[in-house]
């Protein structure tokens, strides 16, 4: 698990993301509210489907790609685990939604605080979600 990932705020700019992601090689990014809050996902593939095919261009008021949002662009389903799920949990979860990567959060009623990223590469490598303290 990568332990405070890069993260992103609702209201940044969708354009620059993708640059984000390519260059340092991240399959996700989490969108988090100023209190840590997890709000959603951003993922390099749709951001590069949707900035380079020209849809999001034909899709927006004047200015296309360059007025998109991450709160236009994230994905807000509910797909996470917690710092205390095995293993099994995780890749379950990931399998399930289809996803390369998968945020950890610290529930505490409806709220969930973002507290890591655990990704494909960190399963192929053996990394396991850590244990709460």
């Amino acid at each position: 698990m990568t332990r405070d990932p890069t993260v992103v705020r609702d209201e940044d700019r969708a354009e620059p993301l993708l640059a984000l992601l390519e260059g340092q090689h991240l399959d996700a990014v989490p969108v988090v509210h100023l209190d840590g809050q997890l709000l959603g996902v951003v993922t390099r593939r749709s951001l590069q489907r949707l900035l380079r095919s020209g849809s999001a261009i034909e899709t927006t008021d004047r200015g296309g790609a360059r007025n998109l949002l991450v709160r236009d662009v994230m994905d807000t389903r509910t797909v996470w685990v917690e710092p205390s799920d095995d293993l099994d949990t995780v890749v379950r979860q990931m399998t399930r939604y289809r996803v390369r990567s998968i945020p950890v959060v610290e529930r505490a009623g409806r709220r969930r605080r973002l507290v890591g990223m655990v990704s494909r590469a960190d399963l192929l490598g053996g990394a396991k979600p850590p244990r709460p303290a």
